[in-house]
């Protein structure tokens, strides 16, 4: 079919209401399986013009109530029809930055498509493609290279902060700078996009879409703070202090559910946020080249029938294995899209219906190699308005895997609203009224924070609904104090002020990092990337000067990441580091307190030592080393603590055996008589194992300091899960200190080993690169 001319003067195009629906092209399904290229391949400049000649240009079009945006569908839809691309793109972007985004995401069959007169059951036809029309005149804009976004009006002189960097927040950017409010998105993440980013893979979504979307607000005036998680590196009241006007607190559902069962915590067992997180967000897809690696054995299993359970299926299919989504209920009550639902059809995965695990077994190493699964039953509908599913007695049946992947759901995520309890919340969710208004002055939320999981077009929707209550609240009560309109220079990393080599391996750097000095406390951690492609590693936070407005880590060289940042010398910025993260260490006089390190932990107990003995305390410290060469932090520690005792492992100095075999010691010659009042142990998993099995014997509270295997460390992704007294926790978010007496150290110890083999591959092949290995 030809396609008009926008230049030219064409006859009034003729609508045919009746033409097929144009499907979108799709990428062969084999292809599919050994690459993460976009599976939708988008309209032909034909197709379009078809599908747009079969809209009926309704004198009255539900389609644009029913979108949650309310994009004025049917003009963009008349300038297709008219050949005019370029106005049609520029209508669009009167409603919204992001066609290319939500022309691939948005369920439109909910919503605008649902709502089309051509699809009503009487006609007997299918909807206009809304969707499909979007993402064309995006496509077609980037292939023309003009992608410019209605003029923002002239500052105001007044700031908004909006926290996080998902759907919610980035629309409402888009509608509060354009009416001249100066606007900063503060993301706890290196990358922004919040879920676009993390939860939905690049097969759907392309990185560079929502690269080039989110700088079509940077050139509106939108500023961005990555590595700045609020409730953690500042406050929602420092950031009125520092004079924003309003808080806008969009920072979704980013607590994942986990399934109860017994065996949820063997390697191997994922929950969809951390497999997703680590391949979408990671890139672990192309590990060794990416430092992140991710488990996908023979068999994977994804439990769930969400568009969570769908990509995670179809990315275990990419990455070789025989994948597999279990759902409790049939395939009716999927609420993954229909699309993706086909596609993963398409692509092999296999469905298997009215069943659930109840029961995870691991092989001697504690990897994940049986699932206990029970058939269901559907019974009167529940709640959710799907029938809900009842266990058959009976029914068990095993299968052999080695890859399970929980999609069955998430929570908001809980560090603002830990960080401000005067928030009212309900069940983890943020209360907000129809406006967004939450229970504090000027703070609003959206998204999933205040709905639980929901679609990415609906957290759009809350987020232009609060800026519009936001500019009627600041307009009717301006701020007595007003701001430059100039947006201000993103920060551009970290810089290393200071380094000092304590042994030839472990390094102590300085590091500007001024909002983390000043909340940082004893026993808090950071996330640090030495570079922009290495994975995320936490370390624990040494000291800090407010002052100075720096921050000390202490690291030691093992694996590839720690051998980078120990490398990286002064005047070097490093990329991305998040912090304060985690709980401080419950400090309180109370009498006698023992503080045990092993290795490199000598460095984690220096401010809980310190914080102790300042807090009125009479602090001892049991330290241990390899050698006489690797001891570290002795002059500070002399000089926090009231006794210091070191072991070696070689005699060549102070006792001659372990740190435990040293408190043994120490009790039995020091004439020790009462027991401390709690002891602190930090250090490797083994050490610390048998450091709480004494003083259990000896009756003494203690507390271990953990470090397992994570990757976001705001309790996103779940991988830092363990088991304490019998109960799942997450040490980014519960810890990283748990009573010691109670922590599952052979778990947390096969946890942590679980890439040990991808890890030292990464070593190897950096050490190659280096030239340090042969």
């Amino acid at each position: 079919m030809d396609v008009p001319d926008a230049s030219a003067t064409p006859a009034k195009p003729k609508r045919n209401p009746k033409a097929p629906r144009q499907q979108l092209p799709l990428l062969d399904p084999l292809k599919r399986a050994s690459t993460c290229e976009e599976v939708a391949l988008g309209f032909s400049q034909a197709q379009a013009y078809v599908e747009a000649l079969r809209c009926l240009n309704c004198r009255d079009p539900k389609c644009i109530e029913a979108c949650p945006l309310h994009i004025d569908i049917k003009s963009f839809i008349a300038h297709m029809v008219e050949g005019d691309y370029a106005a049609a793109f520029q209508n669009i972007s009167e409603y919204t930055p992001f066609p290319g985004i939500c022309g691939r995401v948005c369920q439109c069959e909910l919503y605008c498509q649902k709502a089309c007169l051509l699809g009503h059951p009487r006609t007997k036809l299918e909807p206009v493609a809304i969707g499909a029309l979007e993402r064309f005149l995006a496509d077609h804009a980037r292939l023309t290279g003009d992608q410019r976004l209605p003029p923002a009006a002239p500052p105001n002189g007044m700031r908004v902060a909006l926290v996080g960097s998902g759907p919610a927040s980035l629309i409402a950017a888009f509608d509060l700078v354009r009416k001249g409010y100066r606007v900063t998105i503060f993301e706890a993440l290196h990358k922004l996009g919040g879920v676009l980013a993390y939860g939905i893979p690049p097969f759907r979504l392309p990185r560079e879409i929502i690269d080039e979307e989110l700088d079509r607000l940077r050139g509106l005036g939108v500023e961005f703070r990555t590595n700045f998680s609020v409730g953690k590196t500042e406050g929602v009241e420092e950031l009125f202090a520092e004079g924003y006007a309003a808080v806008f607190i969009g920072t979704g559902a980013g607590l994942p559910h986990l399934m109860g069962i017994p065996g949820e915590n063997l390697v191997g067992v994922y929950t969809a946020n951390e497999f997703l997180t680590r391949i979408n967000l990671m890139q672990a897809y192309q590990f060794p080249a990416s430092d992140t690696p991710v488990r996908v054995g023979r068999r994977t299993i994804v439990v769930g029938g969400g568009n969570s359970a769908m990509d995670a299926a179809r990315w275990a299919k990419r990455l070789g294995s025989e994948s597999m989504i279990m759902f409790r209920r049939g395939r009716a009550e999927l609420r993954a899209r229909q699309e993706e639902i086909k596609h993963a059809e398409e692509e092999g995965v296999i469905f298997e219906f009215l069943a659930a695990p109840v029961r995870l077994f691991g092989d001697e190493n504690g990897f994940v190699h049986e699932v206990e699964c029970i058939r269901m039953r559907l019974g009167e509908t529940d709640d959710s308005g799907r029938p809900s599913p009842v266990p058959i007695l009976g029914s068990e049946f095993r299968i052999e895997v080695d890859t399970v992947v929980m999609a069955i759901g998430q929570s908001p995520n809980p560090t603002v609203q830990r960080a401000t309890p005067q928030l009212l919340t309900k069940r983890g969710k943020i209360v907000a009224d129809e406006g967004g208004q939450t229970s504090l002055p000027s703070v609003y939320a959206g998204g999933d924070v205040v709905r639980g999981g929901a679609t990415v077009i609906l957290a759009m929707r809350d987020g232009r609904v609060a800026a519009e209550a936001i500019d009627r609240a600041l307009q009717a009560a301006p701020p007595a104090v007003r701001v430059s309109g100039q947006p201000e220079e993103e920060p551009r990393g970290f810089r290393i002020v200071s380094k000092r080599l304590l042994t030839p391996e472990i390094a102590r750097l300085e590091i500007e990092a001024p909002h983390i000095a000043r909340r940082w406390r004893p026993g808090q951690f950071i996330i640090l990337r030495p570079t922009p492609e290495s994975e995320r590693i936490p370390l624990t936070l040494v000291d800090g000067d407010p002052a100075r407005g720096t921050i000390q880590l202490i690291v030691q060289a093992l694996g590839k990441t720690s051998r980078e940042t120990v490398a990286l010398e002064v005047g070097a910025v490093i990329p991305d580091l998040l912090g304060p993260l985690g709980q401080p260490s419950a400090i309180e006089r109370l009498g006698h307190v023992l503080c045990v390190a092993g290795g490199v932990g000598t460095a984690e107990v220096l401010p809980v030592a310190r914080a102790f003995h300042q807090a009125g305390n009479r602090v001892t410290v049991l330290a241990g080393a390899r050698s006489q060469a690797h001891i570290i932090l002795d002059e500070d520690l002399r000089a926090t603590a009231d006794e210091v005792f070191w072991a070696t492992d070689d005699g060549s100095a102070g006792f001659d055996g372990t740190v435990v075999d040293l408190m043994r010691w120490w009790k039995q010659e020091q004439g020790v008589t009462a027991p401390p009042a709690v002891a602190h142990v930090i250090g490797p998993i083994p050490m610390m194992r048998a450091a709480a099995a004494l003083t259990r014997e000896w009756g003494v509270m203690t507390f271990a300091s953990v470090n397992p295997i994570m990757v976001d460390g705001t309790g996103m992704c779940g991988g830092c899960r363990l088991t304490v007294g019998g109960k799942v926790v997450f040490a980014c978010v519960d810890g990283p200190e748990f009573d010691a007496h109670q922590v599952d150290f052979d778990e947390l110890l096969r946890r942590t080993r679980a890439y040990r083999d991808q890890e030292q591959l990464a070593l190897e092949r950096h050490l190659c690169r280096i030239g340090l290995n042969g």
